[in-house]
């Protein structure tokens, strides 16, 4: 019997709980999936319906690989990720003492970004800190292998990149929603909120940040993204649709070639084409920038690349005559670009985002 129920939950692509060996009643479940899932009134799903009607099979239920954040949970690699209680355990310890007196009052003027772990200065407006555990990247990227090797269906974290896994949407949502809440908002208000929460220095070096909503983020989108000779091989230098970004690596820069994250100016700058700074992932350390700063992957010439992005929005910042002067009425149609006056630098020409790439191509 137990061979019956496995042949025919192959052909239905259904969940199938049946007859096992020795007379008694025990519980099978398999989903093996049909790739475009089962339709009520299927043929795979009659078959199964048959074999309950004869005694073979208990019930029959459906599994929609359209649907991954309601049935992947039950099938991760890692079923941990997906409890919000366990939060705390994919911090650095340093990065929740730092946060804990944020988390006790909801004040981000209580956070002092000196006493981040490893933090650093990138580059004016551009902060990395310690934040997930090698433990929790290893997790979080062995989880995105295994969603990618499943027959649900994939979609692409965004209109740049293919190869990655909308975290949000396999179940994990709770999870970094909490994460998003609890701790990386406070650093994006005191990294990128309105003047009387801002910081200005980090250990009496000027930020030359600025306010991009960070005291009113309210969403976030989290996604892997994965670059190699085989795969996605670069990002063209373009700006996130968010407010702001925290950027973790999940794969040290030590084991993979080439694939540098190259920073430019902010858009709407007269500055945005200028070079910046050229950052290497390390794992579980986290990059935080503007979104609207032009920012590109530069090929991965060997080896997997693969980082963890949350951008993050602040919808009423969205309406305020501030936004609207940096970026112009951005939901309907960016505002023209002002004069630069000088040469763009060759890392900070896009392509694909550029209306004026072929005047400057032969940059590259």
């Amino acid at each position: 019997a137990a061979i019956a129920v496995s042949a025919l939950a192959a052909l239905a692509g259904v969940t199938a709980t049946g007859w096992l060996g020795g007379g008694g009643l025990s519980i099978a479940t398999m989903r093996l999936f049909h790739p475009r899932g089962l339709r009520r009134g299927g043929v795979g799903l009659e078959r199964c319906r048959a074999s309950v009607r004869r005694g073979n099979i208990i019930r029959c239920v459906v599994t929609n690989p359209d649907d991954p954040a309601k049935e992947y949970p039950s099938q991760a690699l890692h079923p941990e990720l997906f409890d919000p209680k366990g939060i705390e355990g994919w911090l650095e310890p340093g990065l929740l003492e730092a946060l804990r007196a944020f988390r006790e009052s909801g004040d981000p003027l209580q956070i002092d970004l000196a006493a981040l772990p490893g933090v650093r200065l990138e580059a004016p407006g551009i902060v990395s800190f310690a934040c997930l555990t090698q433990e929790t990247c290893g997790k979080i990227l062995s989880e995105a292998r295994r969603f990618t090797e499943s027959e649900f269906v994939q979609h692409p974290p965004n209109n740049m990149n293919r190869d990655g896994v909308v975290l949000n949407d396999i179940g994990l949502r709770p999870a970094f929603s909490m994460l998003f809440q609890r701790w990386m908002k406070g650093i994006g208000a005191r990294l990128f909120g309105e003047d009387s929460v801002r910081a200005e220095t980090l250990e009496g070096t000027p930020l030359e940040t600025e306010n991009w909503g960070g005291c009113t983020l309210t969403d976030h989108h989290t996604f892997v993204v994965r670059y190699g000779p085989d795969r996605d091989r670069r990002l063209d230098m373009h700006i996130d649709e968010c407010d702001v970004t925290f950027n973790v690596g999940l794969i040290d820069g030590n084991d993979f070639k080439g694939g540098d994250l190259e920073f430019c100016g902010n858009y709407g700058t007269a500055g945005y084409r200028k070079y910046h700074h050229t950052y290497r992932h390390e794992v579980g350390r986290c990059v935080v920038h503007a979104g609207k700063r032009r920012h590109a992957v530069a090929d991965v010439e060997g080896g997997e690349r693969a980082s963890l992005v949350m951008w993050t929005t602040s919808l009423s910042f969205r309406q305020t005559q501030e936004y609207k002067d940096k970026c112009g009425d951005f939901d309907k149609l960016l505002r023209s670009l002002p004069s630069e006056g000088v040469t763009p630098d060759p890392e900070c020409v896009s392509m694909r985002h550029d209306r004026d790439y072929s005047k400057w191509s032969h940059l590259i």
